[in-house]
């Protein structure tokens, strides 16, 4: 048995629903592995999570955290592993949950070995953002040289990783994010504007449309997107993301309906202009040659990954009320606790599923805003 501390959700709403806890970790079963977490990613899916409209997501209270980086902390003797993992070797993994706490047990068909000399921060940010990204542009898209490219977002964490991919493929890339992020997405090579005046519009169909349109915030702006494609343009939707970023009610898991209309787009066959709906998934058979051939690019030197933010898990509430308002480009990332106190003070909580009773170790946060 291993003493674990974890973040908890324990109902959907505001941050002042997510708790450090104590807990018991049993040992790995077979086929699994116990893994000491190092680094866990932070992403738009947690805020989602946290509102509770991430699509099927699992009910509250439930531990967040949908990738890391970590070590093989032990085995079940009773099993054999397999040949490429050993205890001590450093492994990746898209978790969906529970990589938001110090150990955690996993499927070990899940783990992927992290090639040695790696910077881990940068590893935990290839496994979803990049991975994500990854898969749009050399399978869903194949973005080519000479195309032109559009990216909502492109400061943001799949959105930077959008537009260093396609700059590599040879792409002219176009995007929105917030104006004190313009000089920094210059410096990559993409040309910016603000998604909120619209002035992205007659700017692209002035050069002739986008082939390609990358737009993780569904809802209306599919609506806009389409219509800055190019003749034979593609419009690729990953996420639906608007209403959480503008505190509009209703965002989330009502994205299925919207992802209805931008598939039936391709009912119009007359019309050569495509709709695409991408979601990554760690049984996806690319998945796992995707995430390998990331860390060779990184390890070469030939992309450069950007961790806008490095937060502590004792500043997950803070985490999740400042990850709009913090300035710079890339991923976040969570830093595992390694040793120390958790926070000052206790609370007693009662919640339902097995939560009852459990002591929350609390830490003292201050308001951002």
């Amino acid at each position: 048995m291993t003493a674990i501390r974890k973040v908890v959700i324990s109902a959907f709403g505001d941050p002042s629903n997510i708790h450090l806890v104590d807990d018991i970790l049993p040992p790995a079963p077979a086929s699994y592995a116990q893994i000491r977490i190092l680094y866990s990613g932070f992403s738009g899916a947690d805020i989602n999570m946290r509102l509770g409209q991430y699509p099927f997501q699992r009910k509250a209270p439930f531990t967040p955290g949908y990738c890391f980086v970590g070590t093989i902390h032990s085995l079940p003797p009773s099993s054999t592993p397999p040949p490429n993992l050993s205890i001590g070797d450093t492994v990746a993994c898209l978790s969906v949950y529970d990589a938001q706490a110090t150990f955690v047990n996993i499927p070990t068909k899940h783990l992927i070995p992290v090639p040695h000399g790696l910077d881990l921060q940068k590893a935990t940010a290839l496994i979803l953002d990049w991975n994500t990204a990854y898969g749009m542009v050399m399978h869903t898209a194949r973005v080519s040289a000479g195309q032109t490219v559009f990216i909502h977002g492109c400061s943001g964490a799949v959105g930077s990783a959008l537009l260093s991919l396609c700059k590599l493929q040879g792409a002219s890339v176009y995007g929105t994010c917030s104006e004190k992020n313009f000089a920094a997405i210059r410096r990559i090579g993409a040309t910016p504007f603000t998604y909120a005046d619209k002035a992205w519009i007659p700017a692209m169909r002035a050069l002739g449309g986008a082939d390609i349109v990358f737009d993780a915030l569904g809802f209306e702006s599919w609506d806009e997107s389409y219509s800055i494609l190019s003749g034979t343009g593609t419009l690729l939707g990953y996420g639906g993301n608007l209403k959480t970023l503008t505190g509009q009610p209703g965002g989330g898991g009502l994205v299925i309906w919207p992802t209805f209309k931008l598939l039936a787009r391709n009912l119009m066959f007359w019309d050569g202009r495509r709709t695409r709906f991408y979601y990554i998934d760690r049984g996806q058979r690319t998945f796992e040659s995707d995430l390998k051939a990331l860390f060779a690019l990184l390890g070469e030197g030939k992309i450069e990954v950007l961790v806008k933010r490095v937060w502590e898990m004792e500043e997950v509430r803070e985490a999740h009320r400042g990850i709009n308002r913090t300035e710079g480009v890339g991923s976040f990332v969570y830093q595992g606790w390694g040793g120390g106190g958790v926070g000052r003070g206790e609370e007693r909580m009662e919640v339902a599923n097995g939560l009852i009773g459990w002591r929350v170790q609390s830490c003292v946060y201050e308001d951002s805003e």
